[in-house]
């Protein structure tokens, strides 16, 4: 029997969440954009609980994915997310990062979902 659905594993390698599982809701989605100058953003998102959701960032280009884990620079590197009840953030990199370091530059779908099981 073939099985359809995402599987989502914690950084342990434990699985975390299951499609087959629990039902799941987009509560909000836009883009995110870095290819210019926008400093960070703040998404105010109503009813997003981070113990019962999820947001997840998927390059939007071809050019944004990062041809190996190694790869030196930040362009295509994964922007800096903080999640809070009703509230995510996104920084082009990490904040404790120092003034050099450079910064993500991509431009990518970015998608809040409930779950439920």
């Amino acid at each position: 029997m073939a099985l359809f659905g995402l599987r989502v594993f914690n950084e342990s390698g434990q699985l975390a969440m299951d499609t087959n599982s629990f039902t799941y809701q987009v509560i909000w989605q836009g883009v995110i954009d870095f290819s210019g100058t926008v400093p960070s953003y703040t998404l105010s998102i109503p009813g997003f609980n981070p113990a019962s959701c999820v947001f997840m960032i998927i390059p939007a280009r071809a050019q944004d994915v990062q041809a190996a884990e190694g790869e030196s620079g930040n362009a295509r590197s994964y922007p800096y997310v903080s999640v809070s009840a009703g509230q995510v953030v996104v920084l082009p990199k990490n904040p404790s990062s120092s003034a050099s370091t450079g910064q993500s530059r991509i431009v990518a779908k970015a998608y809040a979902i409930r779950y439920a099981t």
